[in-house]
């Protein structure tokens, strides 16, 4: 019934807008001042909990009289009345409960919570979060708002705008941000390609700001030092300056004391010329004696002396650098004399000129022909020169004639005698090895025993000789080069030399035995040869891997250096010794000229080219053994000397201490190398410290004697000039 009462109502206006009474359930706005509230007196029963549900109750009209619902008991039932009239103007609003019962905790209108209940059901049942964008909240929400539109069926159309708007602008702004993830990973590209360019950069940029501040040290010591040549002149200067003022005292003094003794003198003088004039003047009576006249007239004479020294003054100040006009005529002509003399000899100079020129070609033809006849000459030589017969060799040696044209095919007799004597010494070493015993005793799996070497058993020894054993450390070498490319940091000898083992043998018993075998062999021989030496010494642990790698390296670029030098002079392979000993110069800047001096006449020894030209590539040659020539020898003897007199000038630099930190020997190497760059530094102290150049600042205080001992077996070197 009331229901049906509240159905007939006209629509009421709210703020100018229509509103339905099926709008008015749950609106808080009852209050305003369209509407007045009377009491009719009669009572009824709201609507069931069930009816009302959300999102069922489809009906219009019911009004839902917030918060009469909850708030106890009801003073009278209200409802909304026309004034007066049917027609419905104005309304009034009484409340249906008392003010007392408004106070704070009235409950929510029913369909405000059960809508916030179905909300909050739903976000826990989709297990969305509780705060943050979601999609999930998104849809419980617009679920919410859905159902808000469907109930509210006045602002439906208003509502479903806006929420349309909303949508279509999410919808819009997803389609941009799909639009731009492609851009965003261009984005990404791009910088990664600018970061490697600038990288590239910075690495093409460092040597030059190397070069920079290399040269920026020695401008600041030239600087220096002329700075300190300008304060001892500029102290010479005010010494001097002292001395002359001095002087000129002195001499002012004297002048003035010698005016006056003249003065005097003068003064002296001319009394007794006045006295003797005045006796005679009585005697004679003689009118030109009168000595007021000789007075008035030696005063006179004085004005006019006074005037021609000013004279004489002013014309020795205008024309003392004037030259007589006979001295200037002279000149002159002995000037044009040789002026015409000038431009004979210049004609003559033409002349020679063009004549030297010729000449110089000329004397490049002779010395192309002297070169090519002293090939055939050398040519002619070797084949004329008696020859020992090399073959009758190969009945002596281990392997008959063949393994002999084997060992000795294109070699020098030089070579052949070398062969000849390795082969006896090995023969010799062979005879004395039948005392050796023929089986190794295992050494077990102890930590200490290095990787190749651990086994259980006895392992057969196979009495390698030199040949064998430098052949294998030959195939070692290269083939670890192959494995440690493109690595950061290179696998120990130790350990790599027993994966070339497994490789090359897969049963364990040959791996240990070979293993055992080469350590032998490199005990026995490591004294008689360098390059096993060295091998040995880093198998080791002693030495630094990167001295043979520093040795490798050193002797490519000094190669290529003579390659390019060739190709430069035109000389076809054989430098002349004067160009030979100046690119050894360009090369090694830091070599002292005896050094170099030594270097040359082991070339020539080698080469016995008695002063002509070397050819250089035979200087870089080795045999199948690995030995090379006293070039190379000399070259490594001296690289050797030169790390350790560098080694000494830290150590005299690190004085009389006991133990030492990084910084110690960081000012140690700043004290012998001025020259040297920061990475150099941190590099040798990574090797003295044993550490990585990144972990220097964790290194710890160590002996004096280990650090040294490190710098020494290390690869280092001097940078710059020794101070």
């Amino acid at each position: 019934m009331a229901a049906q009462r509240v159905a007939k109502l006209p629509p009421l206006a709210v703020g100018g807008s229509d509103m339905s009474p099926r709008a008015m359930k749950g609106y808080e706005g009852l209050t305003g001042p369209s509407y007045q509230l009377v009491s009719t007196g009669s009572k009824y029963s709201l609507p069931s909990p069930g009816v009302l549900q959300p999102y069922v109750d489809t009906r219009s009209g019911a009004l839902d009289a917030w918060p009469a619902h909850a708030a106890g008991q009801t003073t009278s039932s209200t409802a909304l009345v026309p004034h007066g009239s049917t027609s419905v103007k104005s309304y009034s609003r009484k409340p249906l409960v008392k003010e007392e019962d408004t106070g704070k905790g009235v409950p929510k209108p029913k369909f405000l919570d059960q809508l916030e209940n179905f909300l909050k059901k739903e976000l826990r049942a989709l297990g969305c979060p509780d705060s943050g964008p979601s999609e999930l909240r998104l849809q419980a929400h617009r679920e919410v708002f859905e159902y808000l539109i469907e109930d509210f069926k006045t602002y439906k159309p208003l509502l479903s705008s806006i929420k349309n708007e909303y949508e279509t602008m999410l919808a819009h702004l997803r389609q941009q941000i799909r639009d731009l993830e492609p851009l965003k990973s261009m984005l990404v590209t791009v910088s990664e390609q600018c970061d490697q360019k600038i990288l590239k950069i910075r690495e093409q940029e460092k040597q030059e700001m190397v070069d920079l501040r290399r040269e920026n040290t020695g401008l600041y010591r030239k600087i220096m030092g002329m700075s300190e040549q300008q304060q001892n002149l500029q102290a010479q200067v005010n010494k001097l300056r002292e001395e002359l003022s001095e002087q000129y005292l002195r001499y002012r003094d004297e002048c003035d004391a010698r005016k006056l003794l003249v003065s005097d003198i003068n003064d002296l003088r001319y009394q007794a010329e006045d006295l003797q004039k005045a006796a005679s003047a009585g005697s004679v009576g003689d009118p030109q004696d009168d000595p007021i006249m000789m007075r008035v007239a030696l005063k006179q004479a004085r004005v006019d002396l006074k005037k021609m020294s000013e004279e004489l003054i002013r014309m020795k100040a205008d024309y003392g650098d004037v030259v007589p006009r006979r001295d200037f005529e002279m000149l002159e002509a002995k000037h044009n004399a040789l002026l015409e003399t000038e431009g004979v000899l210049r004609d003559q100079f033409s002349k020679l000129q063009q004549e030297h020129d010729t000449l110089l070609e000329v004397h490049k033809q002779v010395l192309q022909q002297r070169d090519e006849f002293y090939t055939q000459q050398e040519t002619l030589r070797r084949s004329a020169t008696p020859r020992p017969d090399w073959d009758k060799c190969g009945d002596v040696v281990d392997g008959g004639a063949e393994r002999w044209a084997e060992l000795t095919k294109e070699t020098t007799s030089d070579q052949k005698m070398d062969a000849l004597l390795q082969e006896l010494q090995t023969m010799k070493d062979a005879a004395s090895d039948k005392d050796i015993p023929e089986f190794f005793e295992g050494r077990g799996f102890k930590p200490d025993v290095p990787a190749y070497l651990r086994y259980e058993g006895q392992v057969r020894n196979r009495k390698l000789a030199k040949r064998d054993l430098a052949i294998v450390i030959k195939d070692v070498w290269r083939e670890k080069a192959a494995h440690d490319a493109g690595k950061a940091k290179p696998t120990k000898l130790e350990n790599y030399l027993l994966m070339y083992l497994e490789k090359r043998f897969n049963l364990e018993p040959l791996v240990a035995e070979w293993g055992y075998n080469i350590h032998d062999a490199c005990t026995r021989f490591h004294q008689s040869e360098n390059s096993i030496n060295l091998f040995f010494s880093i198998l080791k642990g002693e030495t630094d891997e990167g001295i043979y790698h520093q040795q490798i390296d050193l002797l490519s670029r000094l190669l290529s250096h003579f390659a390019q030098k060739d190709v430069s002079l035109g000389t076809q392979g054989m430098i002349p010794k004067e160009e030979f000993s100046a690119g050894i110069a360009e090369f090694f800047p830091l070599k002292e000229p005896e050094s170099i001096q030594v270097l040359v006449q082991a070339a020539e020894d080698e080469l016995d080219t008695q002063g002509g030209p070397i050819p250089f590539k035979l200087l870089f040659t080795e045999d199948d053994e690995g030995r090379t020539g006293p070039f190379i020898n000399r070259l490594r003897d001296q690289t050797k000397s030169e790390r350790e007199a560098y080694v000494d000038d830290i150590q005299a630099a690190l004085g009389d201490v006991s133990d030492v930190v990084v910084e110690d020997v960081r000012k140690a190497f700043l004290t012998a190398d001025p020259e040297i760059d920061q990475p150099e530094i941190d590099m040798f102290l990574g090797r003295a410290f044993g550490v990585d150049k990144d972990k220097l600042e964790k290194a710890k205080s160590t002996h004096t004697t280990k650090v040294l001992q490190r710098l020494r077996t290390g690869n280092i070197h001097r940078v710059g000039k020794k101070p």
